[in-house]
């Protein structure tokens, strides 16, 4: 059930990350919203669109979630990178300790990348192991706001694990 629980979650930022694009128009103008980050030393930065972030946003995603998300590129090779933080009080130090070989439980703070290769789909998440560090340096519930850096590592299904350098993340609703 815990599982199910969190899967449903992850869902749920999934829907909210990509219905980002629903308001590109006013993002795109604004020139703050930012995720980017080096994956083994390669750069990798979202479309600004597809840059989502949250603040206790709706405990109906999780008890006070700080979500960290973007995209880049389109279908299904799309790549998506996001963090979520849960029972979160303010700005702070945050850390995503999932052990590798093991599964997050419910609510416990997470991590993933989808579509790193068409064979290495998923890093992180659920059920692959992430050890991240969070500096969230600027919230707000209203207007939503999120600014943190972070770095780390994430276990990927084909075994490797990718090292997470120089996270830069901004998000300015």
């Amino acid at each position: 059930m815990k599982i199910i629980k969190s899967i449903v979650s992850v869902c749920i930022l999934v829907i909210l990350t990509s219905c980002s694009s629903c308001s590109k128009d006013k993002k795109a103008t604004t020139g703050k919203n930012h995720l980017s980050f080096k994956i083994d030393g390669v750069y990798w930065e979202s479309d600004e669109s597809e840059v989502f972030g949250s603040y206790h946003f709706s405990d109906a995603l999780g008890p006070k979630l700080i979500n960290i998300a973007g995209a880049k590129g389109t279908g299904a090779a799309q790549q998506a990178f996001n963090i979520n933080l849960y029972n979160t009080d303010a700005e702070g130090s945050y850390t995503v300790n999932v052990p590798n070989g093991s599964t997050a439980s419910t609510y416990q703070n997470v991590a993933q990348f989808a579509n790193l290769t068409a064979s290495n789909y998923l890093c992180g998440g659920l059920l692959q192991g992430s050890q991240l560090t969070i500096s969230v340096s600027k919230v707000s519930k209203s207007p939503q706001i999120v600014e943190a850096t972070f770095s780390g590592t994430m276990q990927c299904v084909e075994g490797n694990i990718v090292s997470i350098t120089e996270g830069k993340f901004s998000y300015h609703e």
